[in-house]
């Protein structure tokens, strides 16, 4: 009798661990949708919450992103020409064809960052310097 008592509680923590683990990595990427919202309507948007948020296509040319957390976010062919991305979170993003043409990111973190085909004139880099003419996917 004491085995069939024990058996329940041998399923629950295993299951409980898993359970644990993915609500974790799931909370990692979670975007604030009123951040979102924000910034689609007044382009004014620092240090808002937009991890893992879908971003794909949208004109954002000038808005301020100041400090956002943009980790994981779908930034595939967004336009962000002038914008302010200065000490945002850019790490694991997805800026396949992104066009930043005479954006600041100075002191962005963009490890794992995606830039193929983007654009990146005239970007005052994470670094402070400025991407020259020709310089898609990588700052030159």
């Amino acid at each position: 009798m004491g085995r069939r008592g024990t058996t329940p509680l041998k399923l629950f923590i295993p299951v409980l661990a898993v359970l644990l683990v993915a609500g974790m990595s799931l909370a990692c990427f979670a975007f604030v949708p009123d951040d979102l919202e924000n910034l689609k309507v007044s382009k004014k948007c620092p240090g808002c919450d937009l991890r893992g948020a879908d971003l794909r296509g949208l004109k954002l040319d000038g808005s301020n992103l100041e400090g956002a957390n943009l980790m994981g976010a779908n930034l595939e062919g967004v336009t962000l020409e002038d914008a302010i991305l200065d000490d945002a979170s850019c790490e694991k993003s997805n800026l396949r064809n992104a066009r930043l043409h005479g954006a600041s990111m100075d002191h962005a973190t963009i490890d794992e960052a995606d830039f193929t085909g983007a654009d990146l004139q005239d970007v005052t880099w994470i670094d402070g310097r400025v991407c020259k003419k020709g310089s898609i996917g990588v700052c030159k």
